[in-house]
């Protein structure tokens, strides 16, 4: 008799528990009448929506990593930014199909470390695109100006309050398409650069005389730029509240995105690299532009077909940093993180103006305060801290709750997940030795500003009606019910 009692009350229990989650479920689908997003996204959108943020990357910065470690060890980086970004995208797709909400690295932190590791990754993740957008501003900026030194700031500013605009009037699906084709474009303009260079490569260059930084030291030293081949790609995981049939489009966005960024970062490398002596080429803002100029002198119809189109590059990658960071702060808004102004939709198109337009003034004033190494630098940086809490947390819900990823456990008990940890440790390490020390109070200063927030007011204004929230709470209950 005294087991059934017993038994009678655990059963108790988990009826109890299993209402809490109906009910915390039930008050979720609630909340999202009012603050769903529209489900218009196939995985071509998805693709786009990852390549086109990493459009400018070719065209602008990377080849100061070459000046950091020389040709060989800019291969070198690009394999190890590709193992890594392999990995991360490996788990992102299991994740973004288990959570399938815009918050992305803030949703999937939340499961593992908590919402104080959730606020980090969510601020780290605004930085990095925020950051981002900076880059590709004060990038686009100096190329008009190349061109034409007359009218390049007020055109550059008319384009980017034209596409701010044009995010908060249209639908995703209408500006998708219109991302589809400025990527598209600009993908036609790596074409030229490829067709334009092709009879020029000689595989000698790539022995030219190395410095003598071909070390563990150099390659940390162009990480940053080498980076800039992938920085954005994870814009792709903040949609996928957005997609019609997440298990089957984020596994295939995300890697046919992570595959088209790895063929472009070799080829647009080799071809460069081994057509213009690297030292000349790691002092150029523009390596593309300069080498193609190197190499095609007399072709003047070439060079500014190259020159005009490249532009549209430029506009691709401004258009996929604006929806990372907007879905960003619209997410932490609408968990209570952020102030909430911040998620207020617009009642037909579904558009978040505010999630748009104050990021975009932060990015702007950026562009004009820091120099493109520095905000490369910082971007990178909190991507990879990003990263590192998102796989972290990934370890500890596939050791929570194993069933999730039965079907996949040798892959996801990999030796190759713990590889990846420590190399986004040494990673930071390296940072910590080369910044760190020679600029601690700025780097205690900032991280206390942040956190004092979350402590403030970021911790008493969470909303558990948010769908990250309430999935949150229903593993906790999960587990409880599981270890009664």
């Amino acid at each position: 008799m005294l087991q059934d009692k017993e038994s009678l009350v655990f059963s108790n229990d988990m009826i109890s528990d299993a209402q809490d989650i109906l009910i915390t479920n039930r008050i979720a689908e609630d909340f999202l009448q009012n603050q769903y997003m529209k489900k218009n996204l196939d995985t071509k959108s998805l693709w786009v929506l990852g390549v086109g943020t990493i459009m400018a990357g070719p065209l602008i910065g990377w080849n100061f990593g070459v000046g950091e470690v020389g040709p060989l060890g800019m291969f070198v980086a690009l394999i190890i930014l590709s193992f890594y970004y392999c990995v991360f995208f490996l788990i992102s797709a299991k994740l973004s199909v288990l959570y399938p909400y815009i918050g992305g690295p803030y949703a999937y932190v939340r499961q593992g470390l908590g919402s104080f590791g959730a606020y980090w990754a969510g601020v780290l993740t605004c930085f990095e695109f925020i950051g981002g957008t900076a880059v590709v501003l004060a990038a686009f900026r100096n190329y008009l100006a190349f061109i034409n030194t007359e009218y390049s700031t007020l055109f550059y500013l008319s384009i980017f309050i034209v596409l701010l605009v044009n995010l908060q009037l249209f639908s995703s699906i209408v500006m998708t398409f219109v991302h589809y084709c400025f990527t598209c474009c600009a993908l036609g303009v790596l074409a030229i650069f490829l067709l334009g260079t092709f009879e020029t490569v000689q595989s000698a260059n790539l022995l030219i005389a190395a410095p003598t930084l071909f070390d563990w030291r150099g390659i940390l030293n162009a990480l940053p730029f080498i980076s800039l081949f992938f920085m954005g790609l994870e814009n792709i995981t903040m949609t996928a509240e957005e997609v019609r049939f997440p298990g089957r489009s984020m596994p295939n966005g995300l890697f046919l995105g992570f595959f088209t960024a790895v063929v472009i970062s070799f080829s647009i490398g080799y071809f460069t690299v081994g057509s213009v002596n690297w030292q000349l080429l790691k002092a150029s803002e523009f390596p593309l532009l300069f080498t193609l100029v190197h190499v095609q002198s007399q072709d003047k119809v070439l060079i500014s077909t190259f020159t005009v189109m490249s532009s549209v590059g430029f506009i691709a990658a401004l258009q996929g940093f604006i929806n990372g960071y907007s879905r960003q702060v619209y997410a932490l808004s609408r968990g209570g993180y952020f102030p909430s102004f911040l998620s207020k939709l617009h009642p037909r198109r579904k558009t978040y103006p505010f999630a748009i337009l104050v990021p975009a003034a932060i990015s702007l004033g950026l562009s004009y305060l820091f120099s493109i190494k520095l905000l490369i630098v910082g971007a990178f940086y909190s991507a990879v801290i990003v990263h590192l809490l998102i796989i972290i947390s990934f370890i500890r819900i596939r050791n929570s709750e194993p069933e999730l990823f039965y079907p996949y456990r040798r892959v996801y008990d990999s030796f190759l997940l713990y590889l990846t940890v420590v190399i986004l440790t040494g990673i930071l390490f390296g940072f910590a030795h080369r910044y760190l020390l020679e600029n601690w109070r700025i780097m205690v200063l900032i991280p206390s500003i942040i956190s004092l927030y979350y402590f403030i007011f970021g911790v008493k204004n969470i909303r558990q009606e948010a769908p990250e929230e309430a999935a949150a709470a229903s593993k906790i209950r999960r587990n409880r019910i599981r270890f009664s």
